[in-house]
């Protein structure tokens, strides 16, 4: 009997970019929803909200009016579409829940774009869905980024079908630049990218392509220019770098050799910079199958880079905006990709262009080990991101509290207590009560524990409530006359007269435990516990 040997299938990974999707995995793309849904459902039930989260949110409901709100918003530093949905869902549900539902939601449809509508193999796809940016980022942080992603991947859709005619990518690329100031320079690559890829079809020559094109740009400029109306000039002018004591020309060309020594970086947090710089640009150079899609992705992380360095840095939700730029440009330029892999296409630069998809394998796979690290956290051991959640058990369980007046140290501690309790809160430096602080460096920066007790007899001895003191420091660890930095350029300190002064006149309520975000704190009561 003569036997039949057959080679072995190769385990070569980059085999994934020679596919497409197939119409027969539908049934098993039904499956991975499911069960990405039940990951997030279980984060997004355990999830306590912290500052930056809820602070939109108080935003988004200040003024009696949406023109009111805009105004509440205006130097803020995000545009106004976050704003605009939670005010529309608060108005039609009356709920705070609509904060995490609307995040839950967004990442829910860019999911779904992503398995029914991509062209990937379900690998690749099931590979993006437990990144960091779906497992947790944009689903479970109720913040304005995902919408990002949704619209870059409607965006990728739509483009095969829309880029000769009509206006809907300039209207997409109008929401996509309101989104956040990072989707703003995605949107400037998006109009590089649909440029160069009509010349590169259609030479140097006008053509009614060309017309429809400088349409749609008018539509995504005039979306640039609303963006920049709403978030300057910033009035929190203490998140900018302060470039005082800094050379800028030096930043900045560590900035384009070096982009994972910025934000962008933040992809890649367990690589050494100048490495994990290696795998950013590499990862651009799986787009030389469609050269106009190389180019936009490449100058998208210069620019997203210099921003980072010279005017406001970031963390990773920052630079997924730019990951998933890349995956839609990937999706738009995944037949010609499949072709390079497949022999159908001749590439000039073959061995480079697989070396990018390779690249991008990579930080697709270090994004999926982060995003199931992440979620494992929060589901098995319970992460918390703030303590608000515990604050609101404490003062429920007691009664005497209901009303209560809250002073934080520093203020924006409080910032995302809104959403589970409707008691006032003072803002010692800003002189006035409020749900969110102004990060400005022309307002009171520097504050003692004197001012804080001082500030809080005041408060109770004008309203007759009772006073609930929130303390970040650790007064029993603190040298007394050291100034503590508290970020924004704000300082704090104590003597020990007021240390002592402080805890003579207030009672300890609770010590609660470490917060991912560092929103943990002491809560003291003004006077006597009689509870």
């Amino acid at each position: 009997m003569m036997h039949t040997l057959t080679a072995p299938r190769s385990a070569d990974p980059l085999k994934l970019f020679s596919r497409s999707r197939t119409e027969s995995r539908r049934p098993v793309e039904f499956v991975v929803l499911a069960i990405w849904l039940v990951a997030i459902s279980i984060q997004v039930n355990q999830h306590v909200m912290f500052r930056d989260e809820v602070r939109a949110l108080s935003l988004a409901l200040s003024g009696e009016n949406v023109w009111a709100m805009l105004v509440t918003i205006h130097g803020e530093g995000h545009p106004a579409i976050w704003y605009l949905l939670l005010r529309l869902a608060y108005a039609v549900f009356g709920s705070v829940q609509v904060l995490p539902g609307l995040a839950f939601l967004i990442a829910t449809a860019a999911v779904g774009l992503l398995l029914f509508r991509s062209p990937f193999p379900l690998t690749l796809v099931v590979l993006f869905m437990g990144s960091n940016g779906f497992l947790y980022e944009y689903s479970v942080m109720a913040r304005n980024y995902g919408i990002s992603a949704l619209v870059m991947f409607i965006v990728a859709a739509s483009y095969p079908a829309w880029r000769q005619r009509g206006y809907l990518i300039g209207c997409l690329l109008f929401l996509l630049a309101n989104t956040n100031v990072i989707a703003a320079i995605m949107t400037g690559g998006f109009l590089l990218f649909w440029f160069l890829d009509l010349l590169e079809e259609g030479g140097m020559r006008w053509t009614p392509a060309l017309t429809n094109f400088f349409v749609n740009a008018l539509i995504a400029a005039a979306g640039l220019a609303a963006c920049g109306v709403t978030i300057l000039p910033t009035f929190n002018d203490a998140a900018v770098i302060d470039l005082s004591m800094q050379s800028p020309a030096m930043l900045a060309l560590s900035a384009m050799f070096n982009p994972a020594s910025t934000t962008p970086g933040t992809l890649l947090p367990t690589v050494p910079s100048l490495l994990g710089s290696f795998v950013l640009f590499g990862a651009t150079l799986g787009l030389l199958a469609r050269p106009a899609a190389f180019v936009a992705a490449l100058v998208s992380l210069l620019v997203f880079s210099l921003f980072s360095s010279l005017a406001s840095a970031g963390s990773e939700r920052h630079a997924l905006v730019w990951f998933c730029f890349c995956l839609a440009l990937y999706w738009i330029s995944w037949d010609r990709i499949t072709d390079c892999f497949s022999g159908r296409r001749k590439l000039r630069w073959n061995a480079v262009f697989r070396f990018g998809c390779g690249m991008f394998m990579i930080m697709a796979c270090l994004l999926l080990v982060l995003g199931l690290k992440t979620a494992g956290l929060a589901i098995i051991e319970g992460r918390v991101e703030s303590r608000s959640a515990d604050l609101s058990r404490l003062i429920r369980s007691r009664p005497e509290l209901a009303k209560a007046i809250i002073v934080a140290e520093p203020e924006y501690l409080a910032e995302a207590l809104p959403f589970y309790l409707s008691n006032p809160i003072y803002l010692i430096r800003e002189h006035k009560f409020g749900n969110y602080v102004h990060f400005t460096k022309q307002g009171q920066l520097d504050t003692d524990l004197g001012e804080t007790l001082n500030v809080s007899e005041d408060l109770q001895d004008r309203t007759g409530s009772p006073v609930v003191i929130l303390m970040q420091h650790k007064l029993k660890n603190m040298i007394p006359g050291q100034i503590y930095g508290e970020g924004y350029n704000w300082t704090f300190h104590a003597s020990q007269q007021q240390i002592n002064d402080f805890l003579s006149k207030t009672t300890l309520l609770a010590e609660f435990g470490p917060a991912n975000y560092f929103e943990t704190y002491d809560v003291y009561l003004l006077g006597d516990d009689r509870k």
